[in-house]
């Protein structure tokens, strides 16, 4: 199925693939054990037709509709770590049946998000995607990556590699609301350089195995990286996020805030990396995570880690679980509010901050009106 033949056959317009394809060989797909996940093998290959690039058209832009590679962005990307495992990025990388490279020029401000909607329906049940952004210096991007699925079993493992030049600044919403019985596995890579900004924003709202891991390289003096994500498990979906933070360079900024919500059986897992290499002086990261737990049948665990090779750096990491502050809840039943009405009205609360950061009306409308929907099914 995943064999040599069909890489040979796609790599007739992308000879990278037959090198992804010995890294693919040589690696077993991993288990998540405590997820009590043992099976992540996709099903069989085909291709996928519902990809759309929306807002493409614009000066200074170059937009391809494919997976594609240029050799600069192969040398960028290098040996730099990043996904949730080599056998799933080597699997998109070799496989990979849709996907956009995105290219900015020096000095020009996009200035209409892209908006890449990927959605699965019965025809297209599979999705492998790789996603390019090079963003030239003193430039400036948004792009939204949309995934969906029409109540269908569905499959997807995506890459995103992220190149941004000095002093960019680069702006990426993931949205994934997939149904309780698919998947949804996605790796994500930034390479940031001097006084360069990106922003990512991780939305997860659905999908009955979540597993995501997005590494940020701070490459150059000033660069930052900043993360707001928002999770919400339901039913038996379970997730396991993960979020690397590397400081290799002085006076490197970095900030990752992650909340969640849990109910019925769902489980979640965390992981938070924030690595500080020598040289790194003068350099600041902080990582948070806080989940909200809706149900005594639920379990999350949180690892955050804190590596350090430097003296001179400033470093914070934290993670709470709770269930919903009863002095809120007392407070808002007694201004009228049912319980699952207040209980809504925390949620939407803690998540409205990030979802604000939205670049489209239209987007964060739709982002509360899923959660609430989500939430009025669940309570």
């Amino acid at each position: 199925m995943y064999d040599i033949e069909l890489a040979r056959k796609l790599a007739e317009s992308d000879e990278s693939r037959l090198e992804a394809y010995k890294i693919y060989e040589n690696h077993e797909f991993p288990k998540w054990k405590r997820l009590k996940v043992l099976d992540t093998q996709p099903p069989e290959y085909q291709g996928y037709s519902n990809q759309k690039v929306l807002f493409h058209n614009q000066p200074g832009l170059k937009v391809v509709p494919k997976p594609v590679l240029e050799d600069s962005d192969i040398d960028a990307i290098g040996n730099h770590r990043y996904g949730p495992s080599e056998k799933h990025k080597a699997l998109v990388d070799t496989y990979a049946n849709s996907g956009t490279r995105i290219a900015v020029e020096s000095n020009i401000q996009i200035k209409e998000p892209i908006v890449i909607q990927l959605t699965m329906n019965e025809k297209n049940p599979l999705l492998l995607d790789r996603h390019t952004i090079v963003v030239g210096e003193q430039s400036a991007i948004t792009v939204v990556l949309d995934y969906s699925d029409q109540d269908v079993k569905s499959y997807h493992s995506g890459v995103l590699n992220i190149i941004a030049g000095a002093n960019a600044k680069v702006h990426i919403v993931k949205i994934q609301n997939l149904s309780d019985a698919s998947t949804h596995i996605h790796g994500g890579l930034a390479i940031i350089g001097r006084d360069a900004t990106v922003t990512y924003n991780s939305i997860d709202l659905g999908g009955g195995l979540v597993v995501t891991d997005y590494s940020s390289y701070l490459e150059a003096e000033n660069s930052e990286s900043c993360v707001d994500s928002i999770y919400l498990g339901e039913g038996r979906n379970r997730l396991d996020l993960g979020y690397n933070t590397y400081h290799n360079s002085r006076r490197s900024m970095s900030d990752v805030t992650v909340k969640g919500a849990l109910l019925d059986e769902s489980r979640k897992v965390f992981r938070g990396n924030l690595i500080f290499a020598r040289g790194a002086s003068k350099s600041k990261g902080s990582e948070e995570e806080f989940v909200i737990l809706l149900d005594e049948r639920v379990k999350a665990d949180s690892i955050p880690a804190l590596l350090c090779d430097e003296d001179d750096v400033q470093g914070e990491h934290a993670a709470s679980a709770g269930q919903v502050d009863a002095n809120k809840l007392f407070y808002l039943m007694s201004r009228g509010l049912t319980e699952k009405e207040s209980k809504q009205m925390i949620i939407m609360a803690s998540f409205a901050p990030i979802i604000e950061q939205l670049p489209i009306e239209g987007l964060k409308e739709r982002i509360h009106e899923t959660v609430g929907s989500k939430l009025a099914d669940e309570l």
